[in-house]
Formats: C-alpha cells, structure tokens, sequence
C-alpha cells in the first residue's frame, strides 16, 4: 500500500468517525428528551396565604432546566410535605416574581432553564393543616407534558425548632435560607405571610 493510498484510507476513517460523532451529537441534542431538573432551593419559606383567608403555604425559589435542547412543558407542580406521621400534598401552585403571581397554568423549561417563586398553598378543604416542631422531608413534583406520572423533582430536609413551630402557629411566617457552610437552612420567624 504505497503513501496516496494510506492517506486516502485514513481520510476516509477521519471522515466516518466525525460523521458518526455529529450524528450522535445531533440525536442527543435534537431527538433525546433529556430529563427534567431542578435546582436546590436557596430559600424555603413556612408560613400562610392571605387570600381568599389564611391557608398553609410552602413558597420556594429555585432554577428548572432541562438537560437538552428539547426541554419539557411543565403542566403543574406540588409539593409533599411529611413530618413525623403527617403527610400533606400543597397542590395549588403559582409561580412568578413579587406581586406578579401567575396561577400554575404551566410553562416551558429549556436547556438555559427558568428561575421562579413558587408558591404551593393547600386545597382549601385541608386548611386546618398546623406547621409543627420537627424534621421535615419536602419533595417536589412535576407533571410533565407526554408524562404519564408526576416526576420528583427534588427533595430536600430541614427542620422547624419549637420557637418557629410557635410562631407558624400564630399565623407567622418562617424564612429558611440555604446555610452555604453546610447542607442546612437556618430558619428566620417573620412578621408577614407573603414573602417579599
């Protein structure tokens, strides 16, 4: 095999492997659907809506994305919070920034991702729900557009101290922020329902 002939050769092995890899690049980026992913919040918040009357509230903010081009079109969220033998679904959603509260009628997550409050209120027929001393387990749920069931999305663990249990029985409100020195949150009793 003389010296034309071994560059041909190589040439064309060069060529197939690049096509095979931009093949394989494009089916991953254009046709995989990728998975649905979420952020560790940086703020949780316990406390109560106001309106229409005072009812249970979880509130979060945190990223979404998707691990591909495609992305997902997210059709509703909830939250499940358990603590000791309680478990309760929060599955009246709304999501926005401040006082621009869109309720959950969904939207589309991308490669890039969207940041949002979430706000996760109890079903009005469950409003006798009491925020208690103890470890808390938070999981949030997705579902998703093509999805037959709802996709956990995130769970996370913090506790409410006896204080803090006492003021969300006064119909206050608890702040956990993310400890950044550990996997925590540190909890702060506030004076209004709705976070700013």
């Amino acid at each position: 095999m003389d010296a034309a002939t071994q560059i041909s050769s190589a040439s064309l092995v060069i060529s197939l492997l690049s096509f095979l890899v931009s093949g394989l690049t494009f089916w991953l980026n254009w046709f995989k659907r990728g998975r649905l992913a979420m952020t560790k919040p940086t703020i949780v918040f316990f406390g109560y809506d106001a309106e229409p009357r005072v009812t249970p509230k979880v509130f979060m903010r945190t990223l979404l994305y998707s691990t591909s081009v495609r992305g997902h079109v997210i059709e509703a969220m909830y939250v499940k919070l358990t603590c000791k033998d309680s478990e309760e679904i929060f599955s009246f959603w709304g999501y926005g920034e401040a006082n621009k509260i869109t309720h959950g009628s969904g939207f589309f997550v991308d490669k890039s991702g969207v940041s949002y409050n979430h706000h996760f209120v109890l079903s009005l027929r469950h409003e006798d729900y009491q925020f208690v001393a103890g470890d808390y387990l938070i999981e949030v749920f997705a579902r998703v557009v093509c999805k037959r069931a709802p996709i956990k999305l995130y769970q996370l663990s913090l506790k409410v101290s006896s204080s803090e249990a006492g003021a969300l029985s006064g119909k206050l409100g608890v702040l956990y922020e993310l400890d950044w020195r550990g996997d925590g949150y540190v909890g702060h009793v506030r004076d209004y329902m709705l976070p700013k």
